[in-house]
């Protein structure tokens, strides 16, 4: 007999659940954008050192202050980057640093075009007069270095799901190598003689204002609702606007970083390999010259290694959002790591080196093309999983904190060892493999966690029961509103 009090279970069919995040398309523009301005960032910093002859005879400089205009680059990040990170931790943070992005690297690809403007390059003082704005437009450019590097874990979290992430976060960080990539291939080739110069700096100011009015259109702050947990404590609670004191935070959030063992092995590992292997590929010409390869051969080398970099990078990615590899990202970056290691030891025995004078292993166009395109799709595929790995072991602190001490460590790397590898590539050889050897002992040792992506599960599920348990009381209450006549009511 079933008695008064027996109360009737309803069951909530699972598609009349609304999702507990919601994802909006607008999410690529955001992407392209930002990639774009990332892309024409590095574009603009590497403009003179691929036509490092044609800018000499074409301004009458020496090839020493050619690569100032590159070194600029890692100089100015450094002092830059605290700057940056206060400002993306501020309110819709990640739109002033791509505002501010757009419209100095536009100011940038304006002012080295001014000496064009005013003078004419017969003039006995055009060199006098074009060298300060040369000057002037590389500094800017690379004051913006940490405004395209610094956000872009944090701009993945901020806009695509938890499953979505990885991928997101690679194309951010390879748009700026993409630039890399295609400033090496097509300046030369725009800059068939030194007379041309001009031409691919009037190229770069097209990018430049196609990139900018593209930012000032159109670039929302954030989407209309979080797509994740992480992405909701970005929004409701800024770290740069949680007290007065901006600086104060940011150094105690920094101290919590580097007191995190697992933290300092990942970033550590990540930084020295990627300014260790930038530094070490950009002398492949140096290192390929006793075996007869031309600088062009060498350039081409550089340029496949950079494009299997993307792809591994990319294709990875695509692995480390799947379900069953999200929380395998230390096992990923220990695999990739490896077979960098192995590739970089088949490179080296193919090259004379700093123990023998004669290659071990004999070598072809088509062996050194392998070994350095395998290089670079390890190593780049080893790259976003860094970003993302410190970032889930650092949360629920900003993304961009995380991102702001890798690339740091990074361009201090990459800037000691632009002095020390001239004139010593059997040396960087062996530092390459030593490295190499030590980033995969740290990682080994590193503890991942993954606290991000297992406080957006449980924030997720504890939306839908939520949803369910409203929509039960909802139908439960409407059930007892219709059986009210048959039953009468109470005064």
């Amino acid at each position: 007999m079933k008695s008064d009090t027996d109360e009737t279970v309803l069951i909530v069919p699972a598609h009349s659940i609304t999702p507990a995040y919601v994802l909006y398309p607008h999410r690529f523009y955001v992407l392209f954008a930002f990639s774009f301005l990332s892309f024409n960032q590095c574009l603009i910093w590497l403009t003179f050192s691929p036509i490092a002859r044609s800018t000499q005879i074409y301004y009458g400089i020496s090839e020493s202050t050619v690569d100032l205009l590159l070194n600029w680059g890692p100089i100015i990040f450094i002092p830059c980057l605290p700057l940056t990170y206060i400002l993306l931790n501020k309110h819709h943070g990640i739109r002033r640093c791509v505002i501010l992005l757009a419209i100095v690297d536009f100011l940038a690809a304006v002012i080295r075009i001014i000496p064009q403007v005013i003078t004419d390059p017969s003039s006995p003082h055009f060199s006098s007069i074009a060298l300060p704005f040369l000057h002037a437009g590389q500094i800017l450019n690379a004051a913006c270095g940490p405004l395209v590097m610094v956000p872009v874990s944090q701009l993945s979290c901020l806009w695509f799901a938890p499953h979505e992430r990885t991928r997101a976060t690679t194309i951010a960080v390879f748009a700026n190598n993409f630039g890399l990539t295609v400033g090496f291939v097509i300046s030369p080739y725009i800059v068939s003689s030194s007379d041309r110069v001009p031409y691919l700096l009037y190229v770069h100011l097209a990018f430049a204002f196609v990139a900018c009015v593209l930012a000032l259109l159109y670039f929302p702050a954030q989407p209309p609702s979080p797509p994740s947990a992480a992405a909701e404590l970005l929004i409701v609670n800024p770290t740069g606007e949680q007290n007065g004191n901006a600086w104060k935070t940011f150094g105690k959030d920094i101290w919590k970083c580097l007191t995190n063992p697992s933290f300092v092995l990942i970033t550590t590992a990540g930084g020295l390999i990627v300014g260790t292997l930038d530094a070490w590929t950009s002398l492949y010409d140096i290192i390929l010259e006793p075996e007869h390869y031309s600088e062009k051969q060498a350039g081409w080398f550089g340029f496949g290694s950079s494009i299997a970099g993307i792809v591994g990078g990319l294709a990875l990615s695509f692995l480390a959002d799947t379900r069953r590899f999200q929380h395998s990202l230390k096992i990923l970056i220990v695999i990739t790591m490896v077979a960098c290691l192995l590739s970089v030891s088949w490179f080296e025995l193919s090259v004379h080196t700093f123990f023998y004078d004669k290659p071990i292993l004999p070598s072809t166009a088509v062996t050194i093309g392998l070994s350095t395109a395998l290089i670079g799709l390890f190593y780049g595929a080893s790259q976003p999983l860094v970003y993302e790995a410190i970032a889930e072991i650092m949360f629920p602190l900003p993304e961009s904190l995380s991102a702001s001490i890798l690339v740091q460590f990074n361009n201090i790397v990459t800037l000691v060892l632009l002095f020390i590898a001239p004139g010593r590539d059997k040396l960087m050889n062996l530092l390459a493999l030593i490295i190499t050897f030590t980033c995969i002992i740290m990682v080994v040792l590193a503890r991942f966690s993954y606290r991000r992506r297992d406080e957006d599960e449980r924030k997720r599920l504890e939306k839908e029961q939520d949803q369910i348990l409203n929509q039960n009381n909802l139908n439960a209450s409407r059930n007892g509103i219709l059986s009210e006549p048959a039953y009468g009511t109470f005064s």
